[in-house]
């Protein structure tokens, strides 16, 4: 008996010690909140809407949903000419906002699961922006 209760209770401490992926999100979606209002707004505006035919939406974005490495290289090392966007194209300069690979993972983590957008609970991790390189 006395071995089952050790057993069950260091899965008790080992399950509290290890960190849970749905709060990460959380968390790092908050932060990524504030950085966008810090960052982002201006051009994306509030809800992710962008401005017709000058900065795209990132709401519902095909751009973010579907190439979402192409989204985090962008907010990490900036944009410079055409994208396409929606079907449509959009050729401006999106200055790199300087943020370090945390911060543009909360970013990430921010768009991905705003404004209708899903990310289906997976969680954008600085190692994963760290991995992404500038375009060539």
């Amino acid at each position: 008996m006395k071995p089952l209760l050790l057993l069950l209770s260091g899965l008790v401490f080992c399950s509290a010690m290890l960190p849970d992926p749905e709060n990460e999100l959380e968390k790092s979606i908050a932060r990524g909140k504030t950085l966008y209002a810090g960052n982002c707004i201006n051009c994306h505006m509030a809800k992710g809407e962008g401005v017709v035919e000058t900065f795209p939406p990132l709401a519902k974005s095909d751009y973010v949903l579907k190439t979402p490495l192409k989204a985090i290289q962008a907010i990490k090392f900036g944009l410079q000419g055409p994208i396409q966007v929606n079907g449509v194209t959009y050729d401006n300069m999106m200055p790199e906002p300087g943020l370090d690979e945390q911060e543009v993972a909360d970013v990430m983590n921010y768009i991905l699961n705003s404004w209708g957008n899903s990310s289906d609970k997976k969680l954008i991790t600085a190692q994963m922006v760290k991995e992404v390189k500038p375009a060539e």
